[in-house]
C-alpha cells in the first residue's frame, strides 16, 4: 500500500475548500474545520469523494 503525504493532502483540501468560500460557497468554511480534524484515512475518503487523485500526495520511498 502507498504512503501518503496527509499534510500535504490536508493542506491541498483546505486550498480546494478556500477557493470555494471565495468564491461565493461560504459554507465551505465549516469544510476546513472539519478537513483540520480528519484523520489521514478519513481525508483520503474525502479527497476522492472529490475526485483528488491520490497519486500526487505518494510519498517516494
Amino acid at each position: 500500500m502507498a504512503q501518503i503525504d496527509v499534510d500535504n493532502l490536508r493542506a491541498h483540501l483546505i486550498d480546494v475548500c478556500g477557493t470555494a468560500m471565495f468564491n461565493g460557497l461560504p459554507a465551505a468554511l465549516l469544510e476546513i474545520d472539519d478537513i483540520e480534524r480528519m484523520s489521514g484515512e478519513e481525508l483520503c475518503r474525502e479527497a476522492e469523494a472529490l475526485g483528488i487523485d491520490l497519486r500526487r500526495f505518494i510519498v517516494e520511498a
